[in-house]
């Protein structure tokens, strides 16, 4: 019988996304530093640029945050997200690659790029999903548009999990949407792994199985609670995994406290909010000209001025946007990236290049590489002190929610 915490757990989880898609967007009133504070910035402006809840989730009618089973959904999406079964060999598993305690990037900081099965290097540095449920474009090029649509990309990739998954195929059984290639990562092979089976078992879940979580639950249950069937499907595996990333909401930094009126936590790191002023400041660093809004990202496409450089793994160059949007214009544009937690989500830039804030502040303060074309128009030499990228990088950490990273509710259920 599932553990009741847990369903609480979930189900304050639920709630909370729904209670969100509610809220409209609103900027606060700021109240200037305390008198003491050093207030090396000056005065903060009357009216913050940054809104002081995060909008509308974004779901798709055909999984809503507001169906009556969505607790259910997320607790299944939660487990598949942890599962390592999703890989050919057993090793990696969404959270491989987006944990929790990195504001859901990659934990493996001393990698530029994210690492698949069998250790394959991929080309892009994970990025972080805090929040992503707000967001309008997924990846780095904005490929998917939505978690459901990016969801099955990483289980059928050659690099991150290594199944066979493809339009047409010689398989008699296998029909339609499952046609795949016989063999140990053909799509029923898939089913059979998550399920704790080693034969393929065309999606069907045993009541039985031995696979359990940490609570004595298996699919068969899980499937059953979430959408009324004991049998896999890609189309129920990419709605559950994207239920439970809907959930991925992260609102109680110190400075949302700080921005809805709070300003004693700032009582004394006055550098925290210089850093801020700097960042909002259109005539000094203009950070806010792109990390903008709610999540601090204007979900936008920019060359942002990084030297085009090949892929040690493919020896290719990563030509960003303009691979999806077919678009000259959109040559080496990349996505901006949400700073929510950022100073947990190292390393930097689409590929990883950058390994620390205090690079990413370097390299933005310089205007960018020399010599890059079709770079954006507000990148350019900012003339910042040391001191001044300091106090940015102290305003960057400040987006850092400990709730979040150390929420109960995104923790792995197998063990």
């Amino acid at each position: 019988m599932k553990n009741s915490n847990t369903s609480l757990h979930f189900l304050s989880a639920a709630f909370l996304v729904v209670f969100l898609a509610s809220c409209k967007q609103d900027s606060g009133t700021l109240v200037n530093p305390p008198v003491g504070s050093g207030n090396p910035g000056g005065n903060q402006p009357g009216v913050s640029p940054i809104p002081k809840t995060p909008g509308t989730i974004v779901s798709p009618a055909n999984n809503p945050v507001d169906d009556p089973k969505f607790a259910a959904r997320v607790e299944l999406g939660r487990h598949l997200f942890y599962d390592p079964a999703f890989a050919v060999d057993g090793s990696t598993s969404c959270a491989s690659c987006h944990s929790p305690g990195a504001g859901f990037s990659d934990p493996r900081s001393n990698e530029a790029t994210s690492m698949g099965f069998q250790n394959r290097m991929g080309t892009r540095n994970a990025p972080a999903l805090a929040n992503i449920g707000y967001y309008i474009a997924i990846t780095w090029d904005g490929k998917f548009k939505t978690l459901e649509d990016h969801a099955l990309a990483p289980i059928f990739n050659n690099i991150e999990m290594g199944n066979n998954f493809s339009a047409t195929g010689n398989d008699p059984i296998t029909t339609g949407y499952y046609h795949s290639d016989p063999g140990a990562n053909d799509t029923l092979f898939l089913f059979a792994r998550l399920d704790g089976s080693n034969t393929r078992n065309h999606g069907l879940t045993d009541q039985n199985s031995t696979k359990r979580d940490k609570n004595g639950n298996n699919y068969y249950a899980l499937l059953n609670n979430a959408w009324g069937t004991s049998t896999f499907s890609l189309d129920l595996i990419q709605k559950s995994i994207a239920c439970f990333e809907r959930t991925f909401v992260s609102t109680q930094s110190t400075f949302d406290r700080y921005n809805k009126g709070d300003v004693s936590v700032f009582k004394y790191n006055p550098e925290a909010i210089h850093g801020f002023q700097l960042f909002t400041d259109t005539a000094k660093a203009n950070c806010i000209g792109c990390h903008n809004g709610y999540n601090f990202t204007d979900q936008k496409f920019h060359n942002n001025g990084l030297y085009t450089m090949a892929s040690p793994i493919t020896q290719k160059y990563d030509s960003g946007r303009v691979g999806i949007s077919k678009d000259p214009a959109d040559a080496f544009k990349f996505r901006t990236p949400g700073l929510r937690n950022v100073a947990l989500s190292a390393p930097y830039m689409h590929d990883g290049r950058k390994t620390t804030l205090a690079d990413v502040l370097d390299f933005y303060n310089r205007g960018g590489d020399p010599g890059v074309t079709n770079k954006d128009s507000k990148i350019k030499k900012l003339n910042l002190t040391d001191q001044d990228m300091s106090d940015i990088i102290e305003f960057l950490k400040t987006l850092s929610d400990p709730q979040f990273t150390s929420n109960g509710a995104y923790a792995n259920p197998w063990r």
